[in-house]
């Protein structure tokens, strides 16, 4: 059983929940975050850290996290010289709900295709030649602050607070499979995913390089551009 077998069977058994409605601060007010995607990647990220940690102990592994802008969220690995380490990524977007109420196609990022598929160390944990799989866990929200909303409320108004976000849907995928052609991003240097309106695309991997391979994927982007 794969790793990603692993956090849905996880999942399936204790229903975690994926709403968060702000930060409790000292004074026991509750602060509504709003519905930013880089605030949202760091409550999922928050969120996935047990189940991760749960999947690497039962898989025998030990769990290492990065600091911000280095690849990846969390590494799985059974010692530093571990050749066989399994990098774990969090990505998330929000749904952009069109007029006649369809849903706009929508992508991840990748990570950089200058940085560790071209030079095996930069801006990652450890080489990446130590990594022997690239999960993807990544979640799809829609927005959700009434207008005129209060940015505090008291604990005692828990009930009363809306969740800034709703409809969470994720996937879990090897990241060849759903990278696409493109960057991901205007003029920027990341590797971009592929765009769609249906998130089952990314749960079974209907990316450029699926049936072609992980060679094939490196093989593209490190000689992009």
């Amino acid at each position: 059983m794969d790793f990603k077998d692993k956090f849905l069977d996880f999942v399936k058994k204790n229903n975690p929940k994926w709403e968060i409605k702000g930060l409790l601060s000292c004074d026991k007010d509750v602060l509504v975050f709003g519905s930013d995607t880089k605030v949202l990647s760091t409550i999922f990220e928050l969120l996935c850290k047990p189940i991760v940690l749960s999947i690497a102990k039962e898989l025998g592994y030990q769990i290492e996290e990065a600091p911000q802008t280095v690849y990846p969220d969390f590494t799985l690995l059974r010692n530093k010289e571990d050749k066989e380490k399994i990098a774990v990524d969090i990505k998330t977007t929000y749904r952009k709900i069109l007029t006649n109420g369809s849903v706009s196609p929508f992508g991840f990022t990748l990570g950089s295709y200058t940085s560790f598929i071209r030079n095996g160390t930069k801006n990652i944990r450890y080489p990446y030649s130590d990594y022997k799989e690239h999960w993807i866990i990544g979640f799809v929200y829609t927005r959700n602050l009434p207008e005129n909303i209060s940015l505090s409320y008291k604990l005692s108004e828990f009930e009363e607070i809306p969740c800034p976000y709703k409809d969470v849907e994720f996937f879990v995928q090897e990241k060849y499979k759903i990278a696409g052609l493109k960057p991901g991003s205007g003029n920027t240097t990341n590797i971009g995913s592929i765009k769609t309106s249906n998130i089952d695309d990314f749960r079974v991997g209907k990316g450029a390089f699926a049936k072609k391979g992980e060679k094939a994927f490196l093989n593209y982007w490190r000689k992009y551009k």
